[in-house]
């Protein structure tokens, strides 16, 4: 069902498709979103275009976020860490704001290209996350942001040097620093220009470091220097001199370049601080971004199944009830084909009708041979039902529920040895979750429940625990079993459905079922089904027929046995 584009898309979706929704007007919203985006396949063609071409936003706010803080503990990596590939680390950094930015870019090209045909959707969902606040949509307007972080700075020359040098207007710490170096250096010319008269020369600054801004004059000007000129050097032709003056204003210098170095060395942090400010509508934006490739992600789905599918009816009122008509497996839909699967049709619930559970049934107890399609059936409903309260289509003529709130599943076989668990020990542990948590509006799969111990003990316990979910849970299940007195004892119970996977024998023979040849139909019919047929699974895997046959008059034996002791009306 993952059609994804993003990897954020790709982690809301799981969390679909693990927490399905128990909302009607919800589902039934985001069914109108798939029927939406089924109607426009060009734009959405153009909209998964873009969506692929995104980074992980999700992630990458977070790396900006930690990169931004203004106080940072004095345990992060940068107080603690000597960075011998600072530039190296910067770049990294730098790169990760640039990814963002021109991710949330393509961002407001997605809302762009469905903004011709947002009117048309009959979604709520889908409309909010295609249309700004102006709109009357959830996605934010980025616009003004973006341009923010595109004149922020020079984008190519921070990627090649490591180095961020914000544009005018955007640090205000720089801005003032840089004001203070252009006032001091104008102040020094100033000064050096009223020397120049001084001195009726020209004179220049000379130096270096702590000794800049000597005043350097012709020797044969030197005369006019007066008390208040200190001499610092000289070379041949021209001397060099100090004064109170000079010495102030080059201090000021030095103080601006002291601010102007420091708010260099925190631009970068403040830049990522800036970007964090607005987190909440990058987050709202990027939430956006997620639903919508999760409808798309619906819609693909749903138009990729092949053969019959529908949209699932969820029904708000009455007793707990599901049906599915002529539904399909669609794990094997998609592996094997549509034409090679044999539809299936359940019923549980209020229903009444040739094909159906009887009228408050809601607990069908479901036989027939090894093999033969009960796991499967059983699986098939559990993810229909996913499918259906996820929003999508499923692969049925018609499918109709009220809603699963959850479902309990109790299927194949494990030991946990590590624990000390047996196989037995496991499979009642889960059941007695079942039975604990299990309410009325849930879904419940059994598969074989009883097996791993003695058969009274097993045949008991399987007993008691139909009992418990059809009279007192009274939650929709499916119960499948090879115990066919079991199914003897519920076959008067209005709560309780009778049905099995329907198979046919060839050649039968009451005698020697190693002549017999059975033919699964794979179709869940009507009734109980009188054999599990297991010597016919020991024929396939190989099993010689002289140990089939003794097996077989053994059978027989025990039969005899059983119905001594537990009488057929239990």
């Amino acid at each position: 069902m993952d059609f994804c584009c993003t990897q954020f898309g790709k982690r809301l979706f799981l969390q679909w498709l693990c927490s399905p929704c128990c909302q009607a007007s919800v589902i039934e919203d985001r069914q109108k979103a798939v029927q939406d985006l089924l109607s426009i396949p060009n734009e959405a063609k153009d909209v998964c275009k873009l969506l692929k071409s995104l980074p992980d936003l999700e992630r990458l706010l977070t790396k900006v976020h930690t990169q931004g803080l203004a106080r940072k503990n004095k345990d992060h990596p940068d107080f603690r860490a000597i960075l011998y590939e600072d530039t190296t680390y910067n770049k990294r950094k730098i790169g990760n704001l640039l990814l963002a930015l021109q991710g949330f870019k393509t961002a407001v090209g997605i809302v762009d290209t469905l903004s011709k045909v947002r009117d048309e959707f009959s979604s709520a969902t889908l409309s909010r996350c295609v249309s700004t606040a102006a709109d009357g949509g959830s996605f934010p307007d980025l616009g003004e942001a973006l341009e923010f972080f595109d004149n922020a700075f020079d984008h190519e020359e921070a990627k090649k040097n490591g180095k961020v040098t914000p544009s005018k207007g955007v640090d205000q710490d720089y801005d003032d620093a840089m004001r203070r170096v252009k006032a001091a250096t104008r102040d020094l010319e100033d000064y050096l220009e009223t020397q120049c008269r001084h001195f009726k020369c020209k004179a220049t600054y000379h130096g270096t470091g702590k000794n800049r801004f000597q005043i350097e004059v012709p020797e044969s000007a030197s005369r006019l220097a007066g008390a208040g000129y200190e001499l610092q050097g000289q070379r041949k032709g021209f001397k060099r001199y100090w004064t109170s003056r000079v010495k102030e204003l080059a201090a000021h210098l030095v103080s601006a370049e002291e601010a102007q170095e420091a708010a260099i060395k925190d631009i970068m942090r403040r830049i990522f601080e800036s970007f964090d400010r607005r987190r909440q509508e990058w987050e709202v934006a990027v939430q956006c971004l997620a639903v919508l490739d999760c409808l798309l992600s619906l819609a693909q789905y749903s138009s990729s199944l092949t053969g019959t599918a529908c949209t699932p009816r969820i029904l708000r009122d009455g007793e707990p009830r599901l049906s599915i008509q002529g539904g399909r497996h669609p794990c094997l839909l998609k592996h094997l084909g549509g034409e090679n699967l044999i539809p299936n049709s359940i019923a549980l619930g209020d229903y009444e009708d040739d094909d159906s559970a009887p009228r408050g049934a809601r607990l069908a107890l479901v036989t027939g041979p090894n093999m033969g399609g009960k796991s499967t059936l059983m699986r098939q409903a559990g993810l229909l039902v996913i499918i259906a309260q996820m929003g999508a289509k499923v692969p049925a003529e018609s499918c109709e529920l009220t809603l699963v709130d959850r479902i309990f599943t109790r299927l194949g076989a494990s030991d946990r040895i590590t624990s000390g668990e047996s196989t037995f020990f496991v499979e009642v542990n889960e059941t007695s979750a079942i039975l604990r948590h299990a309410t009325r509006h849930s879904l419940v799969l059994l598969d074989e429940l009883g097996r791993g111990t003695s058969t009274h003990d097993g045949m008991s316990i399987a007993h008691a625990v139909v009992k418990e979910l059809s009279t007192k849970i009274h939650c929709r299940t499916l119960f499948s079993t090879h115990y066919h007195h079991l199914v003897e004892g519920f076959t008067s119970d209005p709560n309780v459905y009778l049905g099995h996977m329907a198979c046919m024998v060839e050649n039968e023979n009451e005698d020697d079922p190693t002549q017999e040849t059975i033919v699964f139909l794979y179709k869940f019919a009507r009734g109980a089904c009188p054999k599990s047929y297991g010597f016919n699974a020991a024929k396939l895997a190989g099993i010689p027929p002289d140990i089939i046959k003794r097996a077989f008059c053994k059978s027989k034996s025990l039969e005899k046995r059983i119905s001594l002791i537990l009488p057929a009306s239990s």
